[in-house]
């Protein structure tokens, strides 16, 4: 009865293990990750976009863009440069060899001067496995 009863819990382990590995192999994690420069790449106007509100005192950019034609973010500890594909109204598509980003502009509000306005919004990266992370984000453009 012992030998039955360890052979049905060394059973279940291997069962669990397998599981676990995976679960691990199709879920993978998305991390996107804050940056402290823009990139030299951009040179003139730009959007930039943070977290939270109290990320734009400490430069703790989620995402930069050279006004919607190249963004950068940094994802899986990467800084990723992504070329836009499509943009509709306030929604704007990028795309390189490992992700997909969707952006979508929520609400704009322009400062006192035209040259800058604040924006907040939601944006999603998608890799090739079809794993997502969605978050929102708040931010200012200027030219």
């Amino acid at each position: 009865m012992i030998i039955l009863k360890l052979s049905f819990t060394i059973c279940l382990s291997i069962i669990y293990s397998l599981a676990s590995f995976a679960e691990g192999e199709t879920n993978g994690n998305i991390i996107i990750e804050s940056f402290d420069s823009i990139p030299s790449e951009i040179d003139g106007g730009c959007c930039v976009f943070y977290r939270y509100p109290s990320d734009m005192q400490n430069d703790g950019y989620i995402m930069v863009n050279d006004l919607a034609n190249t963004a950068y973010m940094m994802i899986n500890h990467q800084l990723e440069e992504f070329t836009l594909v499509v943009n509709k109204k306030n929604t704007y598509w990028y795309r390189n060899s490992k992700y997909t980003l969707k952006v979508k502009i929520a609400r704009t509000q322009s400062k006192v001067h035209d040259e800058n306005y604040d924006v907040k919004g939601n944006l999603i990266i998608e890799d090739s496995n079809k794993n997502k992370k969605s978050l929102s984000f708040c931010g200012n453009c200027s030219w």
